[in-house]
């Protein structure tokens, strides 16, 4: 246009779908080793936040165009067992976590969250959970469908609960729960449809304050 300057594709704006594109893409990465669960967290959020293809670019432009095969010694790192041990505290692991094939869990006297509904799976669906739990509480959130396994798991003055998980769905998974567990409260649960309303409302909420800040900012 006469006068005016054309914008390079680094400037100009980007939609909401282009914003998902990214957050897929960097899902992927991290499926597939290239990028850990802390990273996958710090890059989503700046995707989402983003507010030109200059910002979202840098965020990719550290990994392949297509879908290319991962090296043996990254996918085996990615599938990895991982540990969780607990004495007189408490953790939690949310959002879009890395999920290994196995994660072992010790806790004493402690209080541990596991929510699997937005974790990213380095391979097939299906985790297993060794338990070594003394006088602990343990949550753990699956999608819906989710086919859970607790035959290996020994109790002693445990309370177990399993309530009716659904049918099986796109993202439900395999849980295979085994260990012991004594004086502990283990409950397996769905997200409720209040608490997927209210999660959504809030990340909305959220979005909307980072990108006033950023508007501020500018």
């Amino acid at each position: 246009m006469s006068g005016e300057e054309a914008l390079s594709r680094a400037e100009m704006r980007a939609s909401h779908e282009d914003r998902d594109i990214v957050v897929d893409r960097l899902r992927v990465a991290a499926g597939d080793g290239r990028i850990d669960g802390d990273e996958l967290d710090q890059r989503i959020e700046a995707a989402m936040t983003a507010r030109t293809y200059g910002e979202l670019d840098k965020l990719i432009k550290d990994l392949p165009s297509s879908a290319q095969p991962v090296s043996p010694a990254r996918r085996t790192e990615a599938e990895a067992s991982q540990n969780i041990t607990i004495s007189h505290g408490n953790t939690h692991k949310l959002g879009a976590w890395l999920v290994p094939r196995r994660l072992n869990v010790a806790v004493r006297h402690g209080n541990v969250l596991l929510d699997f509904t937005q974790a990213v799976f380095s391979g097939a669906r299906e985790v297993e959970l060794a338990l070594d739990l003394r006088h602990a509480n343990l949550r753990i959130i699956v999608p819906p469908g989710t086919a859970l396994d607790t035959s290996g798991l020994a109790t002693r003055h445990a309370n177990v609960g399993q309530p009716d998980l659904g049918p099986a769905g796109p993202e439900a998974i395999r849980l295979t729960i085994s260990g012991q567990a004594e004086h502990t409260n283990l409950r397996v649960r769905r997200l409720s449809r209040f608490a997927e309303r209210r999660r959504e409302r809030r990340g909305e909420r959220e979005l909307g304050r980072r990108r006033e800040r950023r508007e501020l900012g500018r």
